[in-house]
């Protein structure tokens, strides 16, 4: 029962995202129709959004489609994980821009500052986008109680594996033998020594 309604929370995941999708679709189209400098960040920022959005759409169309429900759970464990990878890789490149933004109005270059602050914009979409992905998932993950089931191996994976499996049969397998040391004392008397336990 667990199982169906997690795959049913995927599929209600997957309905708002279309909805999302379709509503980026025209704000976008909106947007386009205007002229000016404000008009072209605003497509930016939509644009950032439709991308990211229309990205969750179809990971989380795949996963639905998977042949088993633990496929379906690993498979949005996964996308939550890209998803976060996708979120904290834009923060940091957002932050290096704004240092170099800063630099720029300091230093007066206000042509490459507004290049930057441009492309600021759509860093920043790109930010919340994958913040509000990752947040999704994140809950559906919460709400359903459910735990990663272990990945299954690549082939890769699976021969590092079999390598190092290998290796420690060798060190541990293999026979160590103990020769007694002897240690002549005073008059060519030879008494063994006891090995310590």
């Amino acid at each position: 029962m667990e199982s169906e309604s997690f795959v049913s929370r995927v599929m209600a995941l997957i309905q708002k995202s279309r909805r999302a999708l379709r509503l980026y679709s025209t704000a976008g189209a909106s947007s386009l129709s205007r002229d000016g400098i404000a008009s072209d960040l605003s497509a930016a920022q939509v644009a950032q959004w439709r991308e990211v959005n229309g990205l969750l759409l179809r990971k989380l169309t795949e996963a639905a489609e998977a042949p088993n429900t633990k496929k379906v759970i690993y498979d949005v464990f996964a996308l939550r994980n890209e998803f976060q990878t996708l979120w904290r890789t834009t923060e940091s490149e957002l932050v290096q821009a704004q240092k170099e933004l800063i630099g720029c109005a300091e230093s007066g270059d206000f042509i490459r500052a507004a290049s930057l602050s441009t492309s600021l914009v759509s860093l920043k979409a790109r930010l919340q986008a994958g913040q509000a992905a990752h947040h999704e998932l994140d809950l559906l993950i919460k709400r359903s109680k459910v735990v990663r089931p272990a990945a299954e191996l690549s082939e890769e994976s699976a021969t590092v594996l079999s390598t190092l499996e290998l290796l420690d049969e060798q060190v541990v397998t293999k026979p160590v033998r103990v020769v007694p040391q002897k240690i002549a004392i005073g008059a060519g008397k030879v008494i063994p020594l006891k090995r310590r336990s």
